[in-house]
C-alpha cells in the first residue's frame, strides 16, 4: 500500500513536466486500486468492530435485539449522528438500549447478583428496559396512557405553530 502511494507520488512529481499520456494513464489506474484497496480495508474495519461490538455481553443488546426486517437501522440511529442532544442524554439513552440501567434483569444476568429477574411490578416478565417502557401491564394502565397524551399534546402544539395556529404557550 505505502508502495503504491510513492510510486503515484514519483509520478505526481515527475508528471510536472511530463504530457506522456503512457504516465497519465498509468497514474490514473494506480490512484483507482489505492481507492479500491482503501474502501475494502475500512470494509473490514467495520465489519471486524461490528463483530466486536455483537459479541460485548452488555453493549451488544442492541445489535442483536434489532430485527432488520422491523426496524430502520439507519433511521433509528440517526440521532446519534445528529449531534442535537447533550453528552449526557445520550449516554443514558444508549444505556437503556444496551439495557445496562439498573433493573433486575441487569442485576441478575450481567452483575450475576441473587435478584429475582422479574419486574417489581408485574412479576410476570423480565424487568428490562424494553418491558418497563412499553411493555409492563401494570405500567400499561396510567404511565403509558399519561406519556401518550403528553407527546401528543406536544405534536399538536408544534402542528399548530407550524401552520401558524394561534396557540398558548401552555401546551
Amino acid at each position: 500500500m505505502m508502495m503504491m502511494v510513492m510510486i503515484i507520488i514519483i509520478i505526481i512529481i515527475t508528471h510536472q513536466h511530463n504530457t506522456d499520456s503512457v504516465v497519465l494513464q498509468r497514474a490514473r489506474c494506480l490512484k483507482t486500486e489505492i481507492q479500491k484497496e482503501t474502501r475494502k480495508m475500512k470494509d473490514n474495519i467495520a465489519e471486524k468492530t461490528k463483530e466486536r461490538w455483537h459479541g460485548k455481553r452488555i453493549h451488544g443488546q442492541l445489535p442483536r435485539n434489532l430485527d432488520e426486517k422491523l426496524v430502520d437501522i439507519e433511521q433509528s440511529c440517526r440521532w446519534l449522528k445528529s449531534g442535537e442532544i447533550k453528552g449526557e442524554t445520550e449516554s443514558k439513552i444508549v444505556a437503556a438500549q444496551d439495557q445496562a440501567n439498573s433493573t433486575n434483569y441487569f442485576k441478575n444476568k450481567i452483575l450475576k447478583e441473587e435478584t429475582e429477574s422479574k419486574c417489581r411490578l408485574c412479576k410476570q416478565h423480565e424487568e428490562t428496559i424494553d418491558h418497563l417502557t412499553s411493555g409492563c401491564p401494570i405500567l400499561v394502565k396510567n404511565e403509558y396512557l399519561m406519556r401518550h397524551d403528553k407527546v401528543c399534546t406536544h405534536l399538536h402544539y408544534s402542528i399548530c405553530k407550524a401552520l401558524g395556529i394561534e396557540t398558548t404557550d401552555k401546551w
